[in-house]
């Protein structure tokens, strides 16, 4: 395949993990932001119940926490207002998040609902879970980026994102840190190399405004 032009949209991760072959390769000033970045791994366990009568948690409350030594799983955002349905969102993230993705389900769901029960006696099992493992994900390889002690996240973005001849990049690692880790920031990213690109790709009578006609 040949163009005139390529966007990298590819998690931190996978610039890490070295698996995309560029030819030439990256500079160095490139390779030492995309190897010193922070990136981590954050998890979800999403439950969803059928019956409304199984809500037995507050209606107006969208985060719960249980405050239990070293106890995992302990993080619950409440979206039911907006499923229309029971629904909580367990979270896990660093390390525990790491160790979590050798569990079962069944494991997992167990330590979640043993910490929820904590909170609500009355609840029972959900109809349904759907588990996360990020960090498995072979096109990710993690979830999001975060600010690594002594690293400036705003000067490493502006090096992140920064094309190479007719290679741009995006994604949520680019957006600093007023969007990092948010899908908003890797829309934008990609919103700004694409006018960009397509400002590149104009004939040159014809370049100018990105608004011009």
């Amino acid at each position: 395949v040949s163009a005139k032009a390529v966007l990298a949209t590819v998690s931190l991760g996978v610039l890490k993990a070295n698996i995309i072959k560029f030819t030439p390769s990256l500079p160095e000033w490139k390779q030492t932001v995309i190897d010193n970045m922070g990136f981590g791994v954050m998890n979800k366990c999403a439950m969803y119940w059928n019956n409304a009568r199984e809500k037995v948690w507050p209606d107006t409350e969208f985060w719960f926490e249980l405050i239990s030594s070293g106890a995992k799983w302990t993080s619950f955002f409440n979206p039911s207002s907006y499923k229309g349905t029971p629904s909580l969102v367990a979270w896990i993230g660093g390390s525990d998040a790491s160790q979590m993705e050798q569990q079962t389900n069944d494991g997992i769901l167990d330590q979640v609902m043993k910490n929820l029960q904590a909170m609500f006696p009355r609840i029972q099992p959900p109809d349904k879970v759907i588990i996360t493992r990020w960090s498995r994900e072979e096109n990710i390889l993690g979830t999001y980026s975060y600010k690594a002690v002594h690293r400036d996240i705003d000067e490493d973005a502006v090096q992140l994102k920064k094309k190479i001849g007719r290679l741009w990049f995006a994604g949520e690692a680019m957006a600093g840190s007023d969007w990092h880790a948010t899908t908003v920031g890797a829309w934008k990213t990609g919103e700004e190399a694409a006018k960009d690109i397509a400002q590149m790709l104009r004939p040159v009578g014809l370049r100018g405004s990105r608004n011009s006609k």
